[in-house]
């Protein structure tokens, strides 16, 4: 409690509070009711170790597995979503990229923008995102989509990508996919409701949503714990702020 409630999760710590919480506390626990147990003492030193570190490994899952599956922020898509307007897009979220052409810009950084081409021509508007390095406006990665579902954003030297539910993460300054062992999150892309809690409910999908809570355990030893992102989309021809929630026709 600590660690979430007083230092707000510092993901330089994480290790070090796991390491108290997942062994530290099975050993006191283990060794308190061994002290006051009249059965052998082995068998009551495994009995509550094993309970305590069980007891761990729930609040772990429930802390970053299920509450953050109530932590959802969505926008529902007018009708009027459902071409594009132009062949270029609003001036605003214009993205020039050398030898190719103007592009959407779906996300950015101070260092790094995230850009989508789309084919206006025909549904379903199959894409390609280009993660660019803003100084020399040079691609440092290029992914091809079959439709025009893309949210994303920029934080911590890490682009969060996704295709609808689909995510990719890639380190912001080189293009190349972040190295990770463990990762929980709860964006759910395009929904029938504002706030689903199963990501396959039925009916027509045209809520985006706009935020992410995100835990990543890199293989470099960095660790985002619970990060709340928000995400920047395009969806049936429509941009939405992840901040605001403004909805602008491409």
């Amino acid at each position: 409690m600590v660690y979430i409630l007083l230092l707000h999760e510092p993901g330089s710590l994480f290790y070090s509070f796991a390491a108290l919480v997942f062994f530290g506390g099975p050993l006191v626990g283990g060794t308190i009711g061994a002290a006051r147990s009249h059965e052998p003492r082995c068998r009551a030193f495994l009995v509550s170790a094993g309970t305590v570190f069980a007891a761990a490994l729930v609040l772990f899952f429930v802390t970053h597995a299920v509450l953050p599956q109530f932590d959802r922020t969505s926008v529902q898509l007018p009708e009027s979503c459902s071409c594009f307007a132009g062949s270029h897009p609003p001036p605003a979220l214009a993205y020039e990229l050398s030898g190719t052409g103007t592009g959407v810009l779906v996300g950015d950084s101070d260092l790094t923008a995230v850009v989508a081409m789309i084919d206006r021509s025909r549904a379903p508007y199959a894409s390609t995102v280009h993660v660019v390095n803003k100084s020399d406006n040079r691609t440092l990665r290029r992914l091809d989509f079959p439709n025009d579902t893309i949210s994303a954003a920029v934080d911590g030297g890490i682009v969060f990508l996704y295709n609808d539910k689909l995510g990719y993460f890639l380190d912001a300054r080189t293009g190349d996919p972040v190295r990770k062992f463990l990762l929980i999150d709860n964006f759910g892309g395009l929904s029938s409701r504002e706030r689903p809690l199963l990501p396959g409910a039925p009916g027509e999908r045209r809520h985006l949503e706009t935020t992410a809570v995100i835990s990543l355990w890199s293989t470099d030893g960095t660790v985002r714990s619970r990060s709340r992102l928000a995400m920047n989309g395009v969806a049936y021809s429509c941009f939405v702020d992840g901040v605001t929630g403004e909805i602008l026709e491409l």
